[in-house]
């Protein structure tokens, strides 16, 4: 599939996520799934700097970019049967935590069109109530108090707002394309846009990967009484729409961005040069075309300039380098 600076945000959302891995294969293949996690960690740590640093710029979107990367390779590597490995380096515990649906659906399961949490508080549950007026505004919650939810209303929850999905998806309003997904959270989240600062944004963000890794170490601890049939698919079921929190708070991120002239202002040289003209809205598409894109290659390692297979000299440890090697590399004594 060939992806252009036109076409980009075109793209299907899934379509897009399966390409990003063919970049980086050589190394991938390389690599655990807990050192996709770091890298994707790192790069949200990243945003957070440059949120609480309040410095306007380039570096911001830059890591924007990295960060929805490594977040996309990581749900590539996700995907699969429990037990399963794409690489003899994932443990026994990696190879356990999976997800069983395609980065899309992840997404439209927890976000057919509106806030899960509203959706529960105006329906309970109850599929008749989901015709009412104003059931599917925009998202409210910072006007009310949220109430806590104990595990069997999770659960019925969770059934509820997925067999609602499955009408809305039966009726075609499930977005396709990377830029749609973006209007589909702006839309969303519009009130709740207009009154959260950048900071309130990334710190969000932050959080719902603390609740992906806990997820993730569900999948291989149990409790006494979780050891029965059934239990770990609600585990994968938590951890994907953990997955679908961290990427609902990255588009809203993206969509803040286009608030912010500073940043904004930025986004136009970035895209323009320095000749600043009129913008067109701020995407994630676009950001990700900017780092990662090149019209005469495509997607492509903006390091070695290849568009698959990234040619960038990299040494693992332990296929690329013996322990022995490393030992005698080693020493405490820093003169430099």
């Amino acid at each position: 599939m060939v992806v252009t600076k036109a076409t980009i945000g075109e793209t299907d959302l899934d379509a897009f996520v399966n390409l990003i891995p063919t970049i980086y294969k050589n190394h991938d293949g390389k690599r655990n799934l807990m050192d996709i996690w770091l890298h994707t960690n790192h790069h949200a740590a990243a945003i957070g700097e440059e949120v609480r640093k309040g410095t306007a710029g380039r570096k911001l979107l830059e890591e924007i970019a990295h960060f929805s990367m490594w977040l996309f390779t990581l749900i590539e590597r996700l995907r699969g049967d429990f037990g399963s490995g794409d690489t003899e380096l994932d443990s026994e515990r990696e190879r356990s935590i999976k997800i069983g649906l395609s980065y899309s659906d992840l997404l439209w399961q927890k976000y057919p069109r509106m806030c899960p949490v509203c959706y529960w508080r105006r329906s309970s549950g109850d599929p008749n109530r989901e015709d009412d007026d104003g059931f599917r505004r925009e998202c409210d919650c910072l006007l009310v108090d949220v109430e806590s939810r104990d595990q069997a209303q999770k659960r019925k929850h969770h059934l509820a707002l997925r067999a609602f999905a499955k009408k809305r998806a039966d009726a075609g309003e499930k977005p396709a394309s990377v830029d749609e997904w973006q209007a589909m959270f702006g839309q969303i989240f519009s009130a709740n846009l207009r009154h959260l600062g950048m900071s309130d944004i990334a710190f969000h963000l932050l959080e719902e990967l603390g609740e992906v890794s806990d997820a993730m170490v569900r999948m291989y601890t149990f409790k006494k009484d979780e050891l029965v049939e059934g239990e770990l698919g609600w585990k994968q079921r938590w951890l994907e729409e953990e997955l679908a929190d961290v990427s609902s708070w990255l588009f809203a991120l993206v969509e803040k961005v286009n608030t912010i002239p500073e940043i904004a202002t930025e986004y136009d040289r970035w895209w323009y040069g320095e000749q600043v003209m009129g913008r067109p809205r701020i995407t994630l598409s676009r950001i990700l075309w900017i780092a990662y894109g090149s019209e005469k290659i495509g997607l492509y390692c903006p390091h070695c300039k290849q568009q698959a297979d990234c040619a960038c000299v990299l040494h693992f440890y332990p296929q690329d380098l013996n322990q022995e090697k490393l030992v005698g590399l080693y020493s405490n004594e820093l003169t430099s």
